[in-house]
């Protein structure tokens, strides 16, 4: 049994030669090449997959037109590969091992050389998934992807959770043929998966202390909602036309009695402090007055946070066709004007309001009841309490952000929970300057219980989530920062 490094054009691409050029469409670009020498050409030709072992199509090139011709070669597939027309194959005895697609005008496509008999380990920044009936392997690190295509490889990967030089692997990874392992190790390389072991057992990741600082998911999360290191779809793609219809402009309201909250006859706040004189007295207060907030001012306080303002009904124009969505606008901007962001109320103590969770609805400007005083409302409220540093009694009302994730995911792809959580600390920041122009003790929280929050409101972890909590209550005669 053999093993071949195969060069191939990416899936996907379709290629048509002919005067004098070779013109490519790929998934996302499309390009066209012109005065391209015999060799060069000929070489191209032969990308069609499964492609055509590298060392071959170096040697074409290289016998045609000697050293200057192979360096404009993989200049030549560097700028391709670059552009996602291209990817690379270990396969054995005609079967695919894994194939490496890059994903990154970053990527840099070099002569994949033989991996040293020097210990390597995995990234801690790398992970497995499956997609389709493939395993692929990422890391926010990497420009490329590779796709377990046996699950033999797989095995590989997992022995490299342990430093292992090429020979040692080839003892932990039996069911592979012995020549496989250094070439399927240089790809592993190439592609950014597995770093060498310096002397004193660091690798190169931990040796930068910029990296140090990034603990994983942080990591993988920034590099997934930003453009350069994936080739995922971004941006409005209106990926869930004709598979689910457009959630709904608002939560459906709640059946029973709710509570109707005080409107301000002045919703502007002519009487407010300048801007700039509330922006200058902003603090989060976490010491609350002895009376504590009332209903008046929680009413106000929402009506100018987050009540509806306008509504409508909009023709979209998708890639799949003309789709009506609703639209109700809010004091806070939000992407696309969609609004995902549900507003709840823990209350524990507030003049005018009995205890309990409420659900508000900025329709129609009121509370309606969640839950009483159970054993899950107390929770939520002693982990405000917890994440602010203050006593459980002293808590006064719990704001609390939801968001109907739908809303924003069935328009936008790779950025949807990025631009929900934008949302989290914009509204954040209208919350604080609302409060400090109504002389109310404002405080955003870092961090909450979602599946808690769940529970307790009755909601669906995936279709309805929390995502901020934000405490609100009277001003005490010394507050602190």
């Amino acid at each position: 049994m053999s093993a071949s490094l195969l060069l191939s054009w990416r899936e996907g691409v379709s290629v048509e030669d002919g005067e004098g050029e070779f013109r490519l469409q790929g998934p996302g670009s499309r390009v066209v090449l012109r005065q391209l020498s015999p060799a060069v050409r000929a070489a191209l030709s032969q990308l069609v997959p499964p492609g055509r072992d590298e060392d071959h199509l170096d040697e074409l090139v290289l016998d045609a037109g000697g050293p200057t011709a192979l360096a404009g070669w993989y200049h030549r597939l560097n700028d391709l590969a670059q552009r996602g027309f291209l990817c690379r194959a270990v396969t054995l005895d005609g079967r695919r091992l894994l194939t490496l697609v890059p994903v990154s005008p970053s990527f840099a496509f070099l002569p994949l050389n033989p991996i040293p008999d020097c210990p390597h380990q995995l990234s801690r920044f790398a992970y497995l998934r499956r997609e389709g009936r493939t395993f692929v392997l990422e890391s926010p690190l990497a420009h490329a992807r590779l796709v377990l295509e046996d699950p033999r490889v797989v095995g590989l990967v997992g022995a490299l959770a342990e430093p292992g030089s090429p020979s040692e692997l080839i003892g932990r990874v039996p069911a592979l043929p012995p020549d496989t392992i250094p070439l399927l190790l240089g790809v592993l390389v190439t592609a950014g998966m597995i770093q060498a072991i310096r002397p004193g057992g660091a690798d190169a990741a931990d040796e930068s202390p910029a990296l140090q600082t990034w603990e994983f998911h942080d990591l993988l999360f920034h590099s997934r909602i930003r453009q350069g290191r994936s080739d995922a779809p971004y941006g409005a793609t209106y990926r869930m036309v004709g598979r689910l219809d457009p959630p709904p402009t608002l939560k459906p309201e709640r059946t029973g009695e709710g509570l109707d909250l005080y409107r301000p006859a002045d919703p502007l706040g002519a009487d407010d402090p300048r801007l700039a004189e509330v922006v200058g007295r902003r603090r989060s207060i976490r010491e609350y007055s002895d009376r504590p907030i009332t209903d008046r001012q929680l009413g106000e306080f929402l009506f100018r946070v987050a009540r509806v303002t306008a509504e409508q009904e909009v023709d979209l124009d998708t890639p799949r066709g003309v789709v009506r969505m609703g639209f109700a606008a809010r004091p806070y901007p939000a992407g696309g004007g969609l609004y995902e962001l549900e507003v709840y109320a823990a209350i524990q103590s507030c003049d005018g309001l009995a205890p309990g969770l409420y659900h508000y609805d900025p329709r129609r400007h009121r509370l309606g009841p969640v839950c009483g005083k159970t054993v899950e409302f107390g929770r939520l409220v002693a982990d405000a309490a917890a994440s602010a540093g203050i006593p459980t009694e002293s808590v006064q009302v719990v704001l609390i952000l939801s968001s109907r994730f739908q809303r924003v995911a069935w328009k936008y792809a790779s950025i949807a929970y990025a631009l929900t959580l934008k949302h989290v600390g914009v509204m954040y920041q209208t919350m604080y300057l609302t409060a400090t122009a109504m002389n109310l003790a404002p405080c955003g929280l870092g961090g909450g219980d979602a599946d808690l929050f769940a529970r307790a409101a009755g909601t669906d972890y995936y279709a309805e989530t929390s995502v901020g909590e934000f405490l609100l209550g009277s001003v005490g005669e010394a507050g602190t920062v």
